[in-house]
């Protein structure tokens, strides 16, 4: 099970699938069409996401719904709230021209941590400080998961020995 939430998010998919649920409930098939996945994919993800308690899940019939849960995304608004370590910092200037003061980790504005690098700074000029900090901070998170992604898929696979076989 992944505790950490920075790894969740890390993942695009898994971005996108928190992005599909902003708008409400959906199952399982509903996202496999929006995301032009294949079902295995989304339904692995979505284990992911439940275990991390980002989704929560209802059966209606013999369809899965899943809801998107916000709650466990505080560490992550509290990680950037962190980065505000004086007032007039560049993210609360960004923050400010946003529309907003400073805002707290529960008020961030929609997709903040979730992928969406224009929403989290939506007015700032392209060439400021925030938009820059915040364009670095997106690379880094990317380059960080795509790396991990590259380690996990070299990883050695790990078979049972077929009886008679030698290794």
């Amino acid at each position: 099970m992944v505790t950490d939430i920075f790894a969740v998010i890390a993942d695009h998919t898994r971005r996108d699938i928190l992005r599909e649920l902003r708008a409400g409930d959906k199952a399982v098939g509903e996202l496999v069409e929006a995301l032009d996945a294949s079902q295995p994919t989304v339904s692995k993800h979505l284990k992911v996401l439940r275990d991390a308690g980002l989704v929560t899940t209802r059966a209606q019939g013999q369809k899965r719904y899943y809801a998107l849960r916000l709650e466990p995304l505080a560490e992550v608004g509290g990680w950037l709230t962190s980065l505000r370590t004086t007032a007039g910092s560049p993210l609360d200037e960004a923050a400010a021209t946003a529309g907003g003061a400073s805002l707290p980790a529960a008020q961030l504005p929609a997709g903040a941590g979730v992928g969406a690098p224009s929403s989290a700074l939506a007015g700032v000029d392209s060439g400021t400080r925030p938009q820059q900090i915040q364009r670095s901070v997106e690379r880094t998170v990317e380059r960080a998961a795509k790396g991990a992604a590259e380690i996990i898929a070299n990883l050695p696979k790990w078979r049972r020995k077929e009886p008679g076989r030698q290794a």
